[in-house]
């Protein structure tokens, strides 16, 4: 099948591409200069614009609330029935927003909040515990709703005003019926595409050093520079076919098995670890986490001197929001059919719990350990050597292969997954124009599933630093922030005062459907 690019923005896929390749190549000339730029950049900007990340948190929080427990809630999205279950929204969501990182994160990132607790804790349990639900806020409902409100926009722009482009320019231009200059319309692409690329590159470059380390302790192949490499084409041609063979037959069915997997994975690790204890220690996480939601919403620690909320929490959100224009695109992909209300209420409680699960039982797992002094996790994380203190984990349960080997195959499920989303997602965005299906191209695809292999091998080749990466998306997101607050506004202007227009036309799909209230077919009597 050839690729057809009349409707490709060829330009801004290579410019894009080629600012985030020559950042990596800055980083190897110049590493010092480079590094110590960037991290300046990055201080200046979690400690003067943190606040401004948290109030548009919370500006999301509201504004989705708002959306899913009013009228506008039983506004559907498209005039199909839903393309996908409720589970299949679910898993694919999750698995496209969260995923390898959640693995990742899963047994190691309490640790870091309980070498540096907040709110003057100094009882060394108490760290603990709120270290479990600071974890659990981290990944939960606060990412969502940084998500819903690009995807929101997205999905109003292309299903109710049927435009037919999946760029931030294209949904901006027509919430401002068509009134952006050319050169603002590349500008805000621009920085959207390098934005997902960078948040990209660094999710493999965190999740292909684990990869490789657990395929070395199964396998005892040198984890080396070879064994990266080959991480990393293994992996591109497992989220290549998926996504040439399409959402429905290869995310959809990919995203679903790997939600169970991890379902398993996590049961084990209750399973064979203190479950009483985990039992506990969650519940009480989610219950601090609920109680302390705001507190921990608007921490700037003023006064402190640690920037524990400007490292973590800001950083957090930022990343958040580096992530929510290629989660949105593809959110606005699989909810065609579905109501506004489902697909809030879903994606955050969900996504939630789901978090607070995963986060709740490994995390537990891991501190249990460190508390009773079986490993000493906090001097590997002082270390740097997070890999180490996933495996050190592993080996002092009763099943440590068997362990490993689940993990790995979560892992590599979940960074597939994850990477699937995000090629549908730089596909749709330099596509000028798209079906009414919100399809792209096959080849498209493919060759953004390329591009996204080249990039972390280009940076393992040349020994890029990742933390320069990790610092690029955070500063993007200054200039591209303002941009998803508008398009936010402006979509529930256009919402407001298109709402009965808009339920007539979908009462009238419905019925010509033969749908019921809820989007499914109904049965004759």
């Amino acid at each position: 099948m050839k690729l057809d690019t009349s409707d490709i923005d060829l330009k801004l896929t290579f410019t894009s591409f080629s600012v985030v390749l020559l950042l990596g190549i800055l980083a190897v000339l110049y590493p010092e200069s480079v590094k110590g730029t960037m991290g300046a950049m990055l201080d200046f900007t979690v400690i003067n614009f943190g606040a401004g990340f948290l109030w548009y948190t919370l500006f999301a929080t509201v504004a989705l609330l708002y959306l899913a427990l009013s009228r506008f809630g039983d506004i559907r999205m498209g005039d199909s029935k839903p393309k996908f279950s409720k589970f299949q929204l679910f898993a694919m969501a999750l698995s496209a927003g969260m995923g390898a990182s959640t693995m990742y994160w899963g047994f190691i990132e309490s640790v870091y909040y309980f070498m540096d607790p907040q709110f003057g804790i100094v009882d060394r349990h108490m760290a603990m515990e709120y270290a479990t639900a600071y974890n659990m806020f981290h990944w939960g409902a606060a990412g969502w709703f940084i998500y819903l409100i690009v995807a929101i926009p997205f999905a109003v722009v292309f299903y109710l005003k049927k435009s037919q482009r999946m760029s931030l320019s294209g949904v901006i231009n027509s919430l401002f019926n068509d009134r952006l200059p050319i050169w603002a319309q590349k500008l805000v692409d621009l920085l959207f595409i390098i934005t997902t690329l960078a948040a990209t590159a660094l999710t493999l470059g965190l999740g292909i050093p684990m990869i490789s380390s657990n395929i070395a302790s199964l396998t005892g192949i040198p984890n080396n520079l070879m064994l990266g490499i080959g991480v990393i084409l293994g992996l591109s041609v497992i989220f290549s076919l998926s996504s040439y063979i399409g959402i429905e037959k290869g995310m959809a069915r990919l995203s679903s098995a790997t939600i169970y997997i991890c379902a398993f994975f996590v049961g084990l690790i209750f399973i064979i670890g203190p479950s009483a204890l985990i039992m506990n220690n969650m519940t009480n996480g989610i219950g601090v986490m609920l109680t302390e939601y705001l507190r921990m919403s608007t921490n700037t620690d003023p006064f402190g001197s640690t920037l524990f909320p400007q490292y973590w929490t800001v950083f957090f959100l930022a990343n958040w929001i580096s992530y929510s224009p290629g989660v949105g695109v593809f959110i606005t992909k699989i909810i065609q059919g579905q109501k506004l209300r489902d697909v809030i209420l879903i994606l955050v409680i969900g996504g939630t719990l789901g978090s607070a699960v995963i986060f709740g039982i490994c995390g537990t797992y891991s501190m249990n350990l460190i508390d009773s002094g079986v490993i000493d996790g906090v001097k590997m994380i002082e270390a740097g050597q997070p890999t180490t203190l996933v495996k050190e984990i592993f080996d002092q349960s009763p099943m440590p292969m068997v362990l490993t080997a689940i993990y790995l195959v979560t892992m590599i499920l979940f960074t597939v997954t994850t990477l699937d989303g995000t090629s549908y997602s730089l596909a749709g965005i330099a596509t000028k124009k798209l079906d009414a299906e919100a399809n792209v191209s096959p080849m498209f695809r493919l060759f953004w599933c390329l591009l996204l292999t080249a990039l972390p091998i280009v940076f393992l080749l040349i020994n890029a630093d990742l933390n320069i990466l990790k610092s690029f998306p955070v500063l993007i997101i200054v200039l591209i922030t303002p941009v998803f607050l508008v398009a936010a506004v402006k979509t529930l202007q256009y919402l407001n005062q298109n709402y009965h227009s808009i339920m007539a036309h979908q009462l009238e799909q419905d019925k010509r459907l033969g749908m019921d209230n809820e989007g499914f077919v109904a049965k004759p009597a």
